[in-house]
């Protein structure tokens, strides 16, 4: 069937376009795409939508690159549509991240394809993946030991982001590479050909140029399209996988001020392996993190139930860590943060500390030893203020700390208070501690010293005071 036909076809059969719909077009340049734009441009009319071009030079290919640039704005000039291009480093992208080129300019190109629809008002965003694509990538991921959700291969549609209202569709999912060059012979129109896809030093070009053609000589013709319904299979049952997943996902799911993400490790941990790996598959895809390799979403089910301590690096400068009873998403850069410098706190008054506003305040009279209990929140203590050695300080913890929790029976290290208190690792340089000229007098929003607590002989008491912090771990 002719590509044009198949385009409009796939188009009807998976409700891809309404009338009114703003589409951008990623063109590369390359046959596929330049098929898409035309057949679009040829729908355009009938299926009332807007259609908009959008490229990206990855700055991969040097002169060829610019040419096929080029090639591309001339297109979108000669078929009089708004044309959005940007230009990205992805080699320099690589170095920075560690990342490989492919998953590095996939990347950047679906980074580059949000913002052109947003520049052009677009709520769809079409893409010239065809049917042969399907193929390799399926038979990509096999290799690379995929499990029922890569089996399903590229969608035919889905949100660019989870619950969005941009949508990535796909009208050549079905079309062969054949027959989208057949329609541009018949047509007369030229395409730019890519050197590098001829690479098979490159998996994905020996997938396409050796391995598939070498399956299809000795298992026949039909190699393709078994892997396409292997994976229309796969879609169907991972449809009854994926609403279990997100059920656990809700369940599971924590606050957590300092995390992108956090998870309840004991409802995971009661659920079946392979239902926890998806389920915080989805997570880290609603996050944005990038395509998990087949090591790390094994890695995944065992994150949820081992030590206290384990970590994996993610893509995008990501990092998923247990700590204690939780599972939690960190990114690197806002955890390297410079700490506060130490402020001084008036006696009595109030100062500005990480964002908030802690307080001292002196009470009347001598409360009764018994009378004073903690906020369940830790919010405030009551200390003794006449046992204070004023100045008043807040700092965060400095090496060498060490001070007697109220009712322990000497001196410990804070590092190891932390420890019990389960104060996850990259909270302990966070925590505030309000000192005075003795040490440590209150770690705020768990223990104050003992030295400072409330007793038969109290004569004047004093109110230390921080926002609720929602929790000991808060």
């Amino acid at each position: 069937m002719d590509a044009f036909r198949q385009a409009h076809e796939a188009i009807i059969r998976h409700d891809m376009l309404q009338p009114g719909d703003r589409v951008l077009v990623g063109v590369s340049g390359g046959a596929d795409s330049v098929a898409l734009l035309r057949a679009l441009h040829g729908l355009a009319d009938e299926l009332e939508v807007s259609p908009a071009v959008g490229h990206l030079n990855h700055g991969i290919r040097g002169a060829d690159a610019d040419a096929d640039e080029e090639f591309v704005k001339d297109l979108a000039a000669e078929l009089g549509l708004e044309y959005l291009a940007e230009r990205a480093d992805v080699p320099a992208a690589c170095k920075l991240d560690g990342g490989s080129l492919e998953e590095v300019a996939r990347r950047e190109r679906y980074a580059f394809f949000e913002r052109a629809a947003a520049g052009a008002k677009a709520n769809k965003i079409a893409l010239g993946h065809n049917r042969n694509d399907n193929a390799e990538t399926v038979l990509q991921r096999i290799v690379r030991g995929t499990g029922l959700r890569g089996l399903r291969g590229i969608p035919p549609k889905r949100p660019l982001r989870r619950g969005g209202s941009v949508m990535i569709i796909r009208p050549l999912i079905n079309t062969t590479r054949e027959d989208i060059l057949e329609y541009l012979a018949r047509i007369g129109c030229t395409f730019r050909s890519d050197a590098t896809n001829d690479d098979v030093a490159l998996f994905r070009n020996r997938l396409r140029h050796v391995i598939l053609p070498q399956l299809e000589a000795q298992c026949g013709p039909g190699v393709a399209d078994a892997i396409i319904r292997l994976a229309e299979h796969a879609r169907n049952q991972y449809n009854l996988i994926e609403p279990l997943a997100r059920r656990l996902l809700g369940d599971a799911r924590l606050e957590d001020a300092g995390a992108l993400l956090a998870f309840d490790r004991k409802a995971l941990a009661a659920a079946e392996p392979e239902l926890v790996i998806e389920t915080l598959r989805l997570a880290l895809e609603d996050a944005g993190v990038g395509q998990l390799t087949a090591e790390q979403s094994r890695n995944l089910s065992d994150m949820a139930v081992s030590g206290t301590g384990r970590e994996m690096s993610l893509p995008g400068g990501l990092l998923l860590r247990a700590e204690y009873d939780k599972l939690v998403l960190l990114d690197l850069a806002v955890e390297g943060a410079r700490a506060p410098a130490e402020v001084k706190l008036p006696f009595p008054g109030e100062v500005g500390f990480a964002g908030c506003v802690f307080s001292v305040s002196a009470v009347g009279g001598a409360p009764a030893p018994g009378a004073v209990a903690r906020n369940r929140d830790r919010s405030s203590e009551t200390v003794d203020a006449d046992r204070l050695e004023l100045p008043l300080t807040i700092r965060t913890r400095r090496p060498g700390d060490r001070f007697r929790p109220l009712g322990a029976p000497g001196s410990r290290k804070l590092h190891d208070f932390f420890i019990d208190e389960k104060v996850p690792g990259r909270r302990r340089d966070e925590v505030p501690i309000v000192c005075d000229r003795a040490g440590i007098v209150w770690v705020a929003g768990y223990r104050i010293a003992h030295r400072v607590r409330i007793t038969e002989n109290t004569r004047r008491a004093a109110v230390l005071g921080m926002p609720p912090r929602g929790g000991r771990n808060g």
